[in-house]
């Protein structure tokens, strides 16, 4: 089953049920009332059927019907799980209160409390038959997880991820089961997929001797290219107004795949700071050729410092790029470069030593062929290789009867002629095919040791169980409460716990469509691929941290300290912090930075790339740090479309879209969070005033200082005044994002369940339930004892009834 966006009349009913329901309820998202409310039960000291028909069906009876709402004539068949999702969001609404409108009455807090109780009370009862069938269907791999797994498997390196469609994002992850389906096509991809996994594996070692060779990189720049750069006796001066598109070392072309030492002799000149460079390996002749990002460096001022490393270079002719990243843009001419004052990237020469020699046969041509000629091999053979492959392909140990199929079809291939390998081949394709490769085995009930492992591998590092998690899965000691905590403490300490965080915060936080926009250039000239990068790294960096050192979750919403480098520094307006490298930099109320919501990287991906608006990123803090997601607009309310000359605020025209009746309920929890971001542009720097599209005579006049006469103008002005304050819906007010933060972290509690629950959903592949509540009340108790600590509670969690069970 694939998740989809609700349809036309979904969203109709969604819409209807936030705004409609103002009359005191009036923010109940999916769900609706009968005739007679179904929460009559007078066990726990009353009941709620004044409240219903007092504040609920007075507005959406038989007599009135609000938004053409009527709550009297919706289902109350909570064994039916649409009915049960839609009366499952009315009772944190109900108890939340955000949206009576001011001219209602106001029920007693004795009323809400009744009928919380007992509406939660009915909607445990039909939880609980849901999970006698287990809470998380059949899951798939998703494309991450198999090009992991496959990688781990035979040991190879080799792109599959984009062979694979992508897969479905359901409650903002890839990994959810009951999105992530099969079809025919995506079938067909997988044979392609394991086809090129194994081709990969059996790879060839070239046979070539190593040598070594040094280059000027000005002799390998192309006639056109070498007006934008100043040659110097010892190297070549590169600057940003050369571009980087050819500045890659053409000279050299890789004779075969291999290892290879790159080393680079560089320097900053005309700067006191370092500068940095970037590095790229592939085949730069053609445009759009595949290229590897290797990462950036800095080049110090004064004596040239050596970059040296190591590095496969996959293709025969590939080569190494660098370029500068980050100077100003300027306009040069080679007679104007000696007197230019401003900074340059200097390559004094380059190095390539390889490709060097390689053992054969090669790890992955073992984890293929074993010790068998495949020149000699028989069936008795492909099956040992069978045998050893299929435990550790399906993540358990297997029965004789899931062997036979495998060795049956490799049976048929020889028979047909087919050589050894190619019959062997048609076996593992089997097994990359085979649905107990592809779904992760979860059996109804407590999951057994095997299974155990391989959620917590696919949790904390994205792939299959190595052989400590397996050693200890086939003695039948993972489920030991101290042995899964250390467990878990090697996992996070190991090198593919990179995988947790980059996955799990490119999903929650969407760090993953960081590039889907391109900033205006004539707006954002500042925007860069070095301040993207490092814009994201910041925020991985920040996860990271806290999970070291059990910070408390409340630093995602504001921290007393950031993780930056040299360029986010720049960016932010934090003085004394130099190149490329990390460090934890102490912040000051000035800076206007604390936590993730003022990261360049969500303030990035929050925005369009022209202008920043309130509700996308309303919206986005809602569903991403309080856990409280809107639903989609009616189909028929047009979107706002900012003044991107600055005429009229965005503030304005939000105004008169509040104005209207069925805007205004949603928009009443929607902006508020939106506006406290508002004093951060589109890249996630500080504003008082809006950038705006200019004529020539109002541009913002950046040339200033000893470069001048160089810089290329900016080509934007400056519109109105940013105005971030507004008022939660409970009445509060805030004037800017620091008092926002304040009174987001008067309840931490709320910010803890939102991040415990998506990390359930992304450790378990199933959204957490209403009757999974209290599994994560449980969960938040234990990490409530370290004030959230972010390390207790993945402890917590992996502790917990939702992850240790279907």
């Amino acid at each position: 089953m694939t998740a989809g966006p609700p349809n036309r009349r979904m969203r109709r009913f969604f819409h209807n049920i936030t705004t409609a329901l103002a009359c005191w309820l009036g923010c109940g998202v999916s769900g609706g009332f009968a005739a007679e409310s179904p929460v009559k039960s007078k066990s726990d000291g009353g009941s709620a059927q004044p409240f219903f028909k007092e504040h609920c069906l007075r507005c959406h009876g038989p007599e009135k019907a609000k938004g053409d709402l009527r709550l009297d004539q919706l289902d109350t068949d909570f064994a039916k799980p649409s009915t049960f999702d839609r009366w499952r969001e009315i009772s944190p609404r109900a108890q939340l209160g955000e949206m009576p409108p001011k001219k209602e009455p106001r029920p007693k807090p004795a009323q809400v409390q009744t009928f919380v109780r007992q509406l939660s009370a009915r909607l445990d009862d039909a939880a609980a038959k849901h999970r006698a069938e287990g809470r998380v269907v059949l899951r798939r791999l998703n494309r991450v997880e198999y090009e992991n797994t496959v990688h781990d498997l035979f040991a190879v390196n080799v792109a599959v991820k984009e062979m694979l469609p992508e897969d479905t994002i359901a409650q903002g992850f890839d990994n959810v089961g009951a999105a992530l389906n099969i079809s025919p096509v995506l079938m067909e991809r997988y044979l392609e997929a394991a086809d090129a996994v194994i081709t990969a594996a059996l790879l060839p070692v070239h046979k070539l001797e190593s040598k070594m060779e040094r280059f000027n990189l000005y002799d390998s720049l192309p006639s056109w290219f070498v007006a934008g750069v100043w040659k110097q006796d010892d190297g070549v001066i590169l600057f940003r107004s050369s571009g980087d598109s050819s500045s890659d070392l053409r000279q050299f072309k890789a004779p075969a795949p291999g290892r290879y030492r790159f080393r680079i002799a560089t320097s900053a000149h005309n700067s006191e700071t370092p500068l940095p460079l970037a590095l790229l390996l592939g085949n730069f002749v053609v445009s759009g050729n595949y290229s590897r990002h290797l990462g950036y460096f800095d080049a110090p001022p004064g004596k040239p410092t050596v970059i040296e490393f190591e590095e496969r270079l996959s293709a025969k002719n590939d080569t190494i790029k660098v370029t500068p990243v980050a100077l100003p843009y300027v306009y040069l001419k080679h007679e104007t470069m000696p007197e230019y004052p401003g900074p340059g990237l200097k390559i004094h020469w380059m190095e390539v030593e390889g490709p060097f020699p390689e053992a054969w046969p090669t790890e992955s041509f073992r984890r293929v062929f074993g010790d068998t000629d495949p020149k000699l091999g028989k069936l008795a053979d492909a099956e040992k290789l069978l045998r050893a492959l299929l435990p550790r392909a399906f993540r358990r140990p297997v029965v004789e009867s899931e062997v036979k199929p495998f060795v049956a079809l490799v049976a048929k291939s020889l028979e047909m002629g087919q050589p050894f390998e190619a019959a062997l081949r048609a076996g593992y394709k089997a097994v990359l095919a085979s649905p107990k490769f592809l779904f992760l085995r979860e059996p109804k009930g407590p999951l057994d040791d095997h299974a155990l492992a391989s959620r917590l591998s696919y949790f904390l590092w994205s792939t299959m169980p190595d052989e400590t998690l397996l050693a200890l899965a086939g003695k039948g000691e993972l489920r030991k409460s101290d042995v899964l905590r250390a467990q878990v403490e090697r996992m996070l300490k190991h090198p593919k716990a990179k995988a947790f965080t980059e996955n799990f915060t490119g999903q929650w936080l969407s760090l993953r469509d960081i590039g889907a926009t391109t900033p205006d250039k004539a707006l954002y000239p500042e925007w860069e691929e070095m301040l993207q990068w490092s814009a994201v790294r910041e925020t991985h960096l920040f996860f990271e941290e806290l999970l070291k050192q059990n910070l408390s979750v409340r630093n995602f919403v504001d921290s007393d300290f950031a993780m930056i480098n040299g360029r986010l520094a720049k960016h932010y307006g934090i003085p004394d912090v130099h190149g490329v490298a990390f460090r934890k930099v102490a912040l000051k109320p000035e800076h206007h930075r604390g936590g993730v919501l003022t990261h360049a990287s969500v303030l990035k991906v929050t925005a369009n790339g022209t202008t920043t608006s309130p509700v996308l990123r309303g919206v986005w803090v809602l569903d991403r740090i309080l856990g409280r997601p809107v639903p989609p607009p009616p189909p028929n309310v047009p979107a706002v479309e900012p003044d991107i000359r600055g005429a009229t605020t965005i503030r304005d025209q939000l105004a008169k879209h509040r104005a209207t009746e069925n805007c205004a309920g949603c928009h009443a929890r929607i902006d508020p969070p939106g506006f406290a971001l508002e004093n951060y542009d589109v890249i996630g720097g500080w504003r008082e005033r809006y950038r705006v599209v200019a004529e020539r005579k109002n541009w913002v006049n950046n040339r200033v200082g000893p470069l001048a006469k160089y810089l290329a103008a900016y080509q934007y002005g400056l519109g109105l005044p940013v105005d971030a304050g507004d008022a939660l819906p409970d009445g509060r007010a805030f004037a800017d994002i620091a008092e926002f933060k304040k009174l987001l972290l008067t309840n931490p509690d709320q910010i803890a369940r939102c991040l415990t629950e998506k990390l359930v959903t992304y450790a378990t592949g199933q959204p957490v339930g209403f009757g999974d509540h209290a599994a994560v009340n449980r969960i938040l108790a234990e990490a409530k004892k370290s004030d959230y600590g972010l390390r207790t509670l993945i402890h917590a969690i992996v502790a917990s009834e939702l992850f240790q069970q279907k």
